[in-house]
């Protein structure tokens, strides 16, 4: 009975130390990264390149709705 619970108590150290290590070890910015050669291909694009232009262009439409939306909901204030 007294290995049993030896074993269960080096077991249960074990475990409480992997989960220390992992909680607390520093990962660097550049290793999380994602790969740059994949951020520019995109499945749906012939060409595999992202466009540029096209991104911007929606980014000045959705800052305009949301714009739009905020003036709406003050109103209604």
């Amino acid at each position: 009975m007294v290995w049993i619970s030896a074993i269960a108590a080096l077991i249960v150290a074990a475990a409480l130390i992997e989960a220390y290590l992992k909680r607390n070890t520093k990962r660097r910015l550049s290793d999380m990264r994602p790969d740059p050669e994949a951020l520019k291909r995109r499945p749906w694009e012939p060409d595999g390149v992202t466009k540029v232009a096209d991104i911007d262009k929606v980014h000045k439409a959705n800052q305009k709705m949301e714009e739009r939306s905020s003036r709406q909901s003050r109103r209604s204030l």
